[in-house]
């Protein structure tokens, strides 16, 4: 490279910029886990089929199969004065916040089906730049240590979510979807003077490839999505296509979970809807305590090995729900599935990051992670709940833990521990 291009020298890790990234990951979290939690309860009042509610919540993240890989394209090929990725969360947040407050006034399943697709859009449009952030500003051998952070707030979303549930869902809705949007209202400024994408290395990086060729009379190459996307089918070493079909099978047994946990608490446990919407509290807080232990262990002892153990451990508490049906052992089941989860959920990104081309891919990168992540979340609920229609609620923890199941043969077959690491940020 040109001697006079300069790249910012940053290996260190920038827990400042982290948490401040946390802070936009926790207005994107704060709804969405209370919308997970409510909405397959509003939609019951003009849907009887849980296989079909299952499916509504299901396949508005159809949109996220479309639009993750899109938006993360675009945000790669995106030149602003604020960043690539901080025009996305300029706008997406407050428009979110606002169509959120809508929810507990809508008076027909036309108007909520309206509302679901409005908001997921606009939530899924600055998810995929929200979480390109991280391999933007963070060098690779620091992200899974990162993620857990990020894994941390969403977590404390969760806890806020259920204690929400409890305190507010039964007495005044209306105020329990207020408190979300207005938080997400609140951090939108905060992040807007504070998260300063320009400086970020990984976005340097991609300015000074681009400034090069334009030095040596090349043409900027645009990152291409789909010759990337078949990429993973044409190469030999499938391992990267795989870890992908994991998380479709992790996320299709976690979404089912959390789409359909309420309704199991009410039909199964006759719990009431702010009790039942309040199971993700202990979950949230053992995801809480033990996210950022496990990425550490992870980054010493391997992240495909505890991928392993989260999938088994999210198996295991589904299993011993299922045997053992009472409200409290539900609450044990939602903590191991939420330990096991977080082990998925903090190394899975990680490794996709790590395995993208360059700094110019990582946001197509995401985007691909999230269209894998997204088929899962679409089918999951559905398909669950389609065989739950048949069998009744006894047998749902049982359905979904055979799902972990399949996510955890598919890792086995993963060649590569996904350890190896761009070594281009210097």
């Amino acid at each position: 490279m040109n001697a006079s291009v300069t790249v910012p020298q940053r290996t260190k890790f920038n827990a400042k910029i982290v948490w401040l990234i946390a802070l936009a990951v926790f207005a994107q979290e704060i709804s969405w886990n209370f919308y997970d939690s409510q909405i397959p309860v509003s939609l019951a009042k003009y849907i009887t089929s849980v296989g079909v509610v299952g499916f509504v919540m299901g396949l508005d993240n159809l949109l996220g199969i479309f639009i993750q890989p899109l938006i993360g394209n675009l945000s790669d090929n995106t030149r602003t004065r604020w960043g690539r990725r901080m025009p996305f969360i300029m706008f997406g947040i407050p428009l979110a916040a606002l169509i959120f407050t809508l929810f507990p006034f809508e008076k027909s399943l036309t108007q909520l089906m309206i509302l679901i697709v409005l908001y997921v859009t606009v939530m899924l449009a600055f998810k995929s730049p929200v979480d390109s952030l991280m391999p933007d500003f963070i060098p690779p051998q620091h992200r899974s240590k990162g993620n857990s952070i990020l894994k941390i707030v969403t977590s404390l979303t969760v806890i806020l979510g259920a204690v929400i549930s409890m305190l507010f869902v039964d007495k005044n809705l209306q105020l329990a979807f207020f408190i979300p949007a207005a938080l997400m209202f609140i951090i939108w400024p905060i992040l807007m003077a504070n998260v300063k994408e320009k400086d970020a290395p990984g976005y340097q990086k991609a300015l000074a490839e681009e400034q090069q060729g334009q030095k040596e009379a090349q043409p900027a190459e645009k990152v291409k999505l789909l010759p990337t996307f078949w990429s993973l089918f044409k190469n030999r070493d499938k391992s990267h296509l795989l870890m992908l079909v994991t998380i479709l099978l992790a996320a299709a047994a976690w979404s089912a979970l959390r789409a359909l946990l309420t309704r199991y608490g009410m039909e199964q446990l006759a719990m009431s809807r702010g009790s039942a919407g309040g199971l993700t509290l202990p979950g949230g807080i053992a995801f809480l305590l033990l996210a950022y232990p496990v990425a550490l262990l992870s980054e010493k002892f391997g992240r495909k090995l505890f991928m392993l153990i989260g999938l088994g451990l999210m198996a295991f508490g589904l299993l011993l729900g299922f045997l053992i049906q009472t409200a409290t052992l539900l609450r044990v089941t939602v903590i191991l599935v939420s330990v096991g989860w977080s082990a998925v959920s903090i190394n899975g990104l990680v490794l996709v990051w790590n395995m993208s081309a360059n700094f110019k891919t990582t946001g197509t990168f995401t985007g691909l992670f999230y269209f894998f992540y997204y088929l899962g979340q679409a089918f999951g609920p559905g398909v669950v709940g389609s065989i739950t229609d048949l069998t009744g609620w006894y047998p749902f923890l049982l359905v979904t833990a055979g799902v972990a199941l399949l996510a955890l043969l598919a890792l086995v077959f993963v060649k590569t521990g996904g350890e190896r690491m761009r070594t281009d940020w210097e």
